[in-house]
């Protein structure tokens, strides 16, 4: 008789203890993780259009918006009536920090000072200018000079993934010495911009540009004191941030698996999948409904290639800052989430039918692309939280749960039987009706 093979372990994971974030400086512009790296679009951490910053600088792929660097910088002193000179003098005051914030690097090591300055003042000062062309106060405005170059109104859609990648970013503290040369403010055009760029996440989201995007929140509401390490750390914060923080959970080895592994297998013990009004991706959360359901709740998201790469690399940048965000890994729990829900393409159809996933992928490459990511992230304090509600409503429904679970799995046969009941009661009464009356 053949040996019985023991059963596999459940997954584990190692859980953060701590609930508050981690002090000290984090090199926050690294290069992209290797452990994302396998099994997704090797094209998703190298920019296609521009590059900004020393790890992508010179690349072949870029050549043509480089051509238009040196004229945005000449365009932003004559604007704002300084030289050429004194832009670059400011970069090399700041020069120090900035470079402080890119990990040591072979593309860094043969770049001298002079030459970080340079390429910081070329750099920030097209990030700043495209971010203001994008956002322009009057929409129905001709298109001011930089967005009338061929080079850039044939690009901006791929120059808008190339700014939002985590190898192609300029320091914040680059930025926010470019800002005082703008006779405009120019906050309120980054304020905008990120609103545009989360709007893409929203298929609800009918004109971004219009205003405030629905569902996006401006910086005065959320930010509060944060301090931006760069645009796409600042696009991260904003996508998870204004959702409750700090669950608490067991820590140590939390074991997941047991709980559920598929969208249809929460359908089978009462839990509906409902679509948040909010488009954050902090915004997942678990609770007990009416008439015993229960309820999870998430962020609903747009799926394609460009906010594939963006997602990917809001992940890649949480990886790199680890610990010392209090609300760490949001994003990358999102994923994982998601990812835990689909385990063939009917769940995907499930969270299309229920509004949370929106995607020009089909099922197969939906869910190709959750399933390959979350096996290479790490999860945040939400994951745990969610499987924590799970847990208690398990716990405390069971007997509905068993209820729940005949009348779902049998509703057909239940329906089937109960016509055939009808239809035979129906006879009886029609035969009854016609026996001769004594």
């Amino acid at each position: 008789m053949p040996e019985e093979r023991p059963a596999e372990p459940s997954p584990c994971y190692i859980s953060f203890p701590y609930t508050r974030p981690i002090s000290g400086r984090t090199i926050t512009i690294q290069r992209f993780p290797e452990t994302l790296r396998g099994g997704i679009n090797w094209s998703y951490p190298a920019p296609l259009a521009v590059s900004l910053g020393p790890y992508h600088h010179g690349s072949p792929m870029v050549g043509e918006v480089e051509k238009v660097k040196q004229h945005v910088m000449e365009r932003l002193c004559f604007e704002s009536g300084c030289t050429v000179e004194a832009v670059r003098e400011k970069m090399r005051s700041v020069a120090g920090s900035a470079r402080a914030c890119y990990a040591n690097d072979e593309k860094l090591s043969g770049v001298d000072a002079d030459a970080f300055a340079d390429m910081m003042a070329l750099d920030g000062c097209f990030l700043l200018q495209f971010i203001v062309s994008m956002c322009p106060e009057d929409p129905d405005s001709p298109p001011d000079a930089l967005m009338s170059m061929a080079e850039i109104h044939t690009r901006f859609d791929i120059i808008a993934r190339d700014i939002m990648l985590l190898e192609n970013q300029v320091p914040w503290v680059v930025v926010k010495a470019l800002m005082e040369f703008r006779t405009v403010p120019a906050a309120a055009s980054v304020d905008k911009f990120i609103s545009v760029m989360a709007a893409t996440f929203d298929v609800r989201s009918v004109n971004p540009f219009a205003g405030t995007a629905t569902g996006s929140s401006s910086s005065s509401n959320d930010d509060g004191e944060h301090e931006p390490t760069h645009i796409l750390g600042l696009f991260q914060y904003r996508q998870v941030s204004g959702s409750a923080r700090g669950h608490h959970h067991n820590a140590g080895l939390t074991t997941l698996s047991s709980i559920f592994s598929s969208a249809m297998e929460l359908a089978e013990i009462g839990v509906r999948l409902t679509s948040s009004k909010m488009t954050k991706f902090g915004e997942m959360s678990m609770k007990k409904g009416r008439f015993l359901h229960g309820e999870l709740s998430l962020a609903p998201v747009f799926l394609n290639e460009l906010t594939a790469c963006w997602l990917i690399n809001m992940a890649a940048y949480e990886a790199c800052v680890g610990a010392t965000q209090a609300d760490n890994y949001a994003v990358s729990s999102y994923i994982s989430l998601v990812a835990l829900l689909i385990d063939r393409e009917g769940d995907v159809k499930e969270l299309r039918a229920k509004s949370i996933v929106h995607s020009t992928f089909s099922d197969d490459q939906a869910l190709g692309f959750f399933k390959l990511l979350s096996s290479r992230l790490r999860i945040g304090r939400r994951y745990y939280h969610i499987f924590e509600c799970l847990q208690e409503y398990k716990k405390e429904r069971w007997v509905w749960i068993v209820v729940h679970k005949f009348f779902y799995k049998n509703i057909k046969v239940i329906v089937t039987v109960l016509s055939v009941i009808g239809v035979l009661a129906g006879i009886f009464k029609t035969l009854v009706s016609l026996r001769p009356q004594k």
